[in-house]
């Protein structure tokens, strides 16, 4: 479990989240609010990819901000993440992509490229392991980001927008994907600039709004809050 005490994070002296306390990793949570709502920043706290200006995070019971670098880096790889803008490398090939975080915690090259074989039939993307990032689709770009993100199997899989710039076909089988993939394994946190995909199969919705949290529940209940439908008015447009 990932917990939040009282968590603010500032870009400069801007504040863009907080402050964030409970619990995150347990059941599946779709985090949605308008831009610059602090979707992103949210994720990006929750794995230490971004320092809080305040506040705290456990990992497990491990404290990701006091921790030294050592341990830092273990907690740390208990996520997976799935960029909004996919943030592959173009000159390597999806193999090479996928097989990378393996490689970079010291893992021998020629059991990382087996994983990034296997991952990359998971998500089936096998027969495409020397295509560059750039000949492949926009899905294929996605479910190439999501074999990077489970590759070395993760304990908490964190997607931010996983389904930006898709068409529907599409994003409804990157969904079943990333639900498919993370069933019983472990914390799913999927933010989206446009949630209502996700309100049917995610068991809790939290909304943000200017960097503040605005509601958390199931999202039925959350949803009927007028305070929540002012906010997400447009949103889905």
């Amino acid at each position: 479990m990932i917990e939040l005490r009282e968590l603010t994070v500032h870009y400069g002296s801007e504040p863009a989240l907080g402050p964030v306390s409970g619990g995150f990793g347990g059941p599946t949570l779709a985090v949605a609010g308008p831009a610059r709502a602090g979707k992103t920043t949210l994720l990006k706290a929750l794995c230490g990819l971004v320092r809080p200006a305040s506040g705290g995070v456990l990992v497990d019971g491990d404290d990701l901000v006091a921790a030294g670098s050592r341990l830092r880096g273990e907690i740390r790889s208990r996520f997976g993440m799935v960029f909004q803008n996919d943030a592959l490398f173009d000159s390597l090939d999806a193999l090479g992509n996928v097989a990378l975080p393996l490689l970079r915690r010291g893992l021998a090259r020629p059991e990382a490229l087996l994983k990034a074989r296997e991952a990359l039939a998971l998500v089936g993307l096998d027969g495409q392991e020397h295509a560059l990032p750039e000949r492949l689709s926009g899905g294929m770009r996605k479910r190439l980001g999501l074999a990077r993100a489970i590759v070395a199997r993760p304990r908490y899989l964190l997607a931010d927008d996983p389904l930006a710039g898709l068409d529907p076909g599409t994003s409804a089988r990157v969904l079943d994907l990333l639900f498919d993939l993370w069933k019983g394994r472990g914390g799913l946190v999927i933010a989206a600039a446009q949630p209502g995909p996700l309100l049917e199969r995610c068991e809790e919705l939290l909304v943000l709004d200017a960097g503040r949290p605005l509601a958390r529940g199931a999202p039925a209940e959350v949803l009927a809050r007028p305070a929540v439908r002012a906010v997400l008015e447009g949103v889905e447009s």
